[in-house]
């Protein structure tokens, strides 16, 4: 998917089958906070993730797959093939939608006049390209950074105590990680 010249996609494709969906920014952070909070899908979890359909999959299992790549942004960033930096595969988030929002909403405004408050609408993956784009020196990327330094890897003993601190100061609170793929086939199977 080329942002240059394809439009945003306000579907997701489910056994060949196009499946329209909520794209709004707000909507998919709500569901990526869901997901982090929910830790295992159950059926309530199913349900209310299920509410992201305009028209709903005829495959329950195949539906929660692809709205998980659509929230990735999967086919956005198979241009290079690369994810979209942070909270994407193994190891611990550097960012959270809930903990980092007002650096978000500032970073925003500051460097694209975005005010996300009133923006009456935004699709997901331009949120997550502008997101992305946010230059090094925005609080948001400097978060970024900090959770994501490994201190092993600083030979200065100073410098390596000041980034600890910050990085305690800056800790997002421990929180169970959202569903996988296994998690899911194990939910339905």
């Amino acid at each position: 998917m080329n942002p240059l010249y394809e439009k945003f996609p306000d579907y997701v494709e489910v056994r060949g089958r196009r499946c329209r969906i909520v794209t709004d920014f707000r909507e998919w952070i709500k569901l990526s906070e869901l997901l982090g909070m929910a830790g295992r899908l159950n059926g309530k979890v199913l349900d209310m993730v299920l509410d992201w359909y305009i028209d709903p999959p005829s495959s329950v299992t195949d539906g929660v797959y692809a709205l998980q790549r659509f929230l990735a942004g999967a086919e956005l960033y198979e241009i290079d093939g690369r994810s979209l930096e942070g909270n994407q595969g193994c190891g611990k988030p550097v960012y959270s939608f809930e903990h980092d929002a007002r650096c978000i909403y500032s970073d925003f405004l500051r460097c694209y006049g975005i005010d996300l408050e009133q923006v009456p609408y935004m699709h997901w993956w331009k949120f997550l390209i502008l997101f992305e784009g946010l230059p090094q020196d925005t609080e948001t990327k400097e978060r970024i950074y900090y959770r994501s330094v490994n201190l092993n890897e600083i030979k200065d003993k100073e410098e390596r105590k000041r980034i600890k601190e910050i990085k305690k100061r800056i800790a997002l609170p421990m929180r169970k990680s959202g569903p996988d793929d296994y998690q899911i086939g194990e939910f339905f199977g």
